[in-house]
């Protein structure tokens, strides 16, 4: 008489282990859904194993025909999770293809006792049933204990085998699984009434549950998926041999994206983005390595799988993401990197993810170089914060000479960042640093309540400045909170806004067109004026001009330089005939124009000529600090 409370016990296990992988973790790589299909088998063998001991226990009561049905079913089924529970270890110890021969060698013996199995009508030798219609085992059913103990044995070999390739924790979990089973094994064949088997087997998966498949440390609490700590121990197997490469795609710049639309909404955009890729890139394994970073690890990839995937890429982040006034269009980078290649260590890989690298890297100086940058980078972002906290940032001012006029009636605010350690940090390179992680947001509030302060404690007005240009970040005309952030200033100090000038660089051009025309249009009501800076650099182009409400065009000291060279005093015929044009065309279409990068007399009086409204550059003063420039201005204009 079989005893089957253990087995019934051993259902409702398997059933709350279906339950939390599915409903509360969910299935996100190739081993976590090898796992569930070792649920999926063990839930057959109880159930099998259930009701075919229950015929066994009953013959009289039962056809032949059911008993063989559910006898097979647990047979084949419960010896099926041997051979997956191997498949299982090669997911955990890295699959790749120098495996898989093995793999496809190691499945021989579960063929074999198949094919034994299935032919056990014409030869009863597995199990049989007596005159009495009674269970019994054939002469031949020790093959079925053996092959499931020569894969147990395989596994165990395999785990300790590679065990530097994964964590102990993983280690010590499967052997424990697999030793665990081995008890009732024991058990069973003194006491064969009593099914504890499958109870065992039940209580080692759900220690793999909550050891290998459960770590709540390899999971994104953010977007769900994968994170660092699960791509890191990825890593350690992939970068035992050749072949595989890891995809990486990034946003930048999240920092502002969480100031702009909030972090609950850009968190939301994250989850779906993660999905996007889990669902495009199903064959391989997708990592969300926190900024916005994500990389996928993928083994045995061909270049042109690589060049599809990249169009995928490109081609959906070209639309917008999440609803209504939460929906943005991002930029993203795509990169390459093929492990033991073009990296030898984690911490390379690592530093590639985290740094702005856009391509793929091509040899270890590329790396070199992307390291340095990220560590330089690091540097910058420390100090953007030190300057921040500590107020330290300084205003300089550049006085814009009035052709028209004969005097100084402006000047641009320049952001300087000088550090008590490491000096100078030049604007062209902690500005990018700080649109990237956020912080232009915070220091150009900064600038601008400088600038609003000084205009009315030195009393610029009554000094014959009219306006000042004020530099505006795109990644500042993103935030909807910043007219809010303006109009707050201004009315500290008591400064109407058309005594600012906010002057945009085009080349920090924008996916999201709309938001930052939207913000202009705002802006612009509030009596803002606006120039285009680095016009004639390549950035530049008319529908842009068009769109945006400029009333003065910066044109760019390299237009000028070619026209009448500051150093030789020479000229270039076409350099001149590109300058008068310009300067034509653009007061022919309405526009004030400014030329940067007057450094002689010869230059101001060639631009004087041509009828250029403004001029700004070194003949008439460097950027210098606050109470210098007041000074100046007081003698110069008076």
């Amino acid at each position: 008489m079989y005893h089957i409370e253990f087995d019934i016990a051993a259902v409702f296990l398997t059933l709350f282990i279906a339950y939390y992988i599915i409903f509360k973790k969910g299935i996100r790589k190739h081993a976590n859904r090898v796992f569930l299909g070792m649920i999926v088998i063990n839930f057959i063998a109880e159930i099998s194993d259930i009701f075919g001991s229950l015929a066994n226990n009953y013959p009289e009561m039962t056809t032949e025909v059911i008993k063989d049905f559910w006898n097979y079913l647990y047979i084949s089924s419960h010896n099926t999770l041997a051979y997956v529970l191997v498949v299982y270890v090669f997911y955990l110890i890295g699959y790749e293809k120098s495996k898989r021969t093995l793999l496809l060698i190691s499945a021989t013996p579960f063929a074999a006792e198949m094919a034994i199995l299935f032919t056990n009508p014409f030869h009863k030798r597995i199990f049989y049933y007596d005159e009495a219609g009674k269970y019994l085992h054939g002469n031949l059913f020790f093959i079925i204990y053996a092959i499931a103990l020569a894969y147990m044995i395989f596994a165990i070999y395999l785990t300790i085998r590679h065990r530097k390739g994964i964590s102990s924790s993983i280690t010590k979990a499967l052997l424990f699984f697999i030793s665990i089973t081995f008890v009732p094994v024991v058990i069973q064949i003194i006491f064969p009434e009593y099914l504890l088997t499958l109870f065992f087997e039940t209580i080692g998966l759900m220690g793999l549950l909550f050891t290998i498949e459960s770590k709540e440390e390899t999971i994104n609490p953010t977007t769900g998926a994968l994170n660092r700590y699960a791509l890191n121990g990825a890593l350690d197997r992939a970068m035992v041999n050749k072949g595989n490469v890891l995809l990486l795609i990034k946003i930048p710049n999240l920092n502002y994206y969480n100031k702009m639309i909030g972090f609950d909404n850009m968190n939301g955009i994250l989850r779906r983005i993660s999905q996007w890729m889990d669902e495009t890139f199903k064959d391989y394994v997708a990592y969300d390595c926190g900024r916005g970073h994500f990389a996928v690890l993928c083994e045995g990839i061909t270049d042109a799988e690589i060049a599809l995937i990249r169009e995928k890429t490109m081609s959906r982040f070209e639309k917008a993401w999440g609803k209504g006034e939460f929906s943005l269009v991002f930029p993203v980078q795509f990169g390459v990197i093929h492990l033991l290649e073009d990296v030898k260590t984690l911490d390379d890989v690592f530093m590639l993810i985290d740094s702005t690298f856009d391509g793929k890297v091509s040899s270890d100086l590329d790396v070199q170089k992307a390291v340095y940058k990220y560590e330089r980078g690091v540097l910058i972002e420390r100090l953007i914060d030190k300057a921040l906290k500590n107020k330290s940032f300084e205003v300089y001012y550049q006085p814009i000479w009035n052709s028209n006029e004969g005097r100084f009636t402006s000047a641009e605010a320049l952001c300087r960042l000088i550090d008590s350690e490491y000096g100078v940090i030049p604007p062209d390179e902690f500005i990018p640093v700080a649109e990237r992680n956020g912080s232009i947001l915070d220091i150009g509030l900064f600038v601008f309540e400088e600038v609003c302060r000084s205009y009315q404690e030195e009393r610029l007005k009554m000094l014959g400045i009219e306006y000042v240009e004020v530099n505006l970040s795109v990644v500042q005309c993103l935030s909807k909170n910043l007219m809010r952030s303006f109009d707050e200033i201004l009315n500290k100090y008591q400064l109407s806004a058309e005594r600012i000038n906010l002057e945009i660089t085009e080349s920090a051009t924008t996916e999201n067109q709309k938001v930052l025309y939207d913000t202009i249009e705002v802006l612009k009501n509030s009596k803002f004026s606006f120039s285009l800076d680095d016009y004639g650099t390549g950035y530049s182009n008319i529908s842009y001009m068009y769109e945006m409400p400029f009333s003065i065009i910066k044109i760019d000291k390299s237009i000028l330089w070619k026209a009448k060279d500051p150093v030789s005093g020479e000229s270039e015929k076409n350099g001149y005939i590109y300058l008068e044009n310009t300067i034509h065309m653009l007061k022919e279409m309405g526009y004030s124009v400014l030329v940067e990068g007057v450094e002689t007399v010869e230059q101001k009086m060639l631009l004087e000529e041509l009828g250029c409204d403004y001029q700004q550059g070194y003949y008439f003063s460097k950027p210098i600090q606050k109470q210098v420039f007041t000074d100046f201005i007081k003698v110069v204009n008076t």
